[in-house]
């Protein structure tokens, strides 16, 4: 004997399937949130590239006062820029150490458009590099690069900006196809772990658009939480990549990464900060 089925208790059952349903996918996304350490996103090339990075080389004697000089005028100059919406951001970084290999500072600037660049070559007119005569009789401006900001990702928790040390890595690489293939299945996943384990506050990987040059194709800006926190990335780094030796994609990059690039000299950096402005007396 067959049971008639109610209509309405037929819609009522197949209305929690659908809620049912679509608790499951809320409950799911959660757990992936929660489950994720990193805002995260990869550039594309499109259009002309909107970040240039330059890096200067002065004496030992004129250190202290271009790092002045850099906080005070030319700090002025980009905060100028920033707030006229031509430039969306700028890192004033410098090296807290006197090295040979390396540079003792690098701007890096990121325009709101590839068209706003035009006013860094208007700027550059009259004053190379962006230094004005008397930042050029402090330092010597060594290489401009346009290049494009790959990838970028940031911890949800960064910590405080004034603690960040900064891990500058340029490299050489044999195809450009291949690298970005091996930044995404060898790099990035070492980055989620980095910033998983607590260490790594952001990174920024930026690509030299214009074909192979001196020294670097691809540069990696790594901020580190702090100094004690940088002074565990050598334990991190085993630890991390431990975890992912399982992985057959990543343990087969790690196997050939010497023949896909090659890494130069390592730079330590810190942020400057702009001076703040001192107080007129009346």
């Amino acid at each position: 004997m067959r049971t008639k089925c109610n209509p309405h208790s037929l819609l009522q059952y197949r209305s929690l399937q659908h809620l049912l349903g679509q608790a499951a996918v809320w409950f799911f996304l959660l757990i992936l949130i929660a489950a994720t350490p990193t805002l995260q996103a990869s550039a594309q090339e499109t259009g002309g590239p909107r970040q240039i990075l330059i890096s200067f080389r002065c004496t030992a004697a004129d250190r202290p006062a271009f790092r002045a000089y850099l906080q005070g005028e030319e700090s002025q100059m980009l905060e100028k820029l920033k707030a006229e919406g031509v430039l969306k951001s700028y890192h004033l970084l410098f090296n807290p150490f006197v090295t040979t290999g390396t540079w003792d500072a690098m701007t890096v600037l990121d325009f709101s458009t590839y068209a706003a660049t035009q006013r860094w070559k208007d700027i550059e007119k009259k004053y190379p590099a962006g230094l004005t005569g008397a930042g050029l009789k402090l330092a010597k401006p060594i290489q401009t690069y346009s290049a494009d900001l790959a990838w970028e990702g940031a911890a949800l928790d960064p910590g405080p900006d004034d603690k960040h040390v900064f891990y500058i890595i340029p490299y050489s690489y044999n195809s450009l196809d291949q690298y970005k293939s091996y930044v995404d299945g060898y790099v990035i996943p070492q980055l989620r772990g980095w910033m998983k384990e607590g260490v790594l506050s952001r990174y920024s990987l930026y690509l030299n658009r214009y074909g192979t040059g001196d020294p670097w194709d691809a540069l990696f800006i790594y901020e580190y939480r702090d100094l004690e926190n940088f002074g565990r990335r050598e334990e991190t780094v085993a630890k991390v990549r431990a975890n992912l030796r399982d992985d057959p994609t990543w343990k087969h990059l790690s196997d050939i990464k010497a023949s896909i690039r090659t890494e130069t000299e390592n730079t330590i950096a810190e942020e400057l900060e702009p001076s703040p402005k001192k107080s007129v007396k009346k």
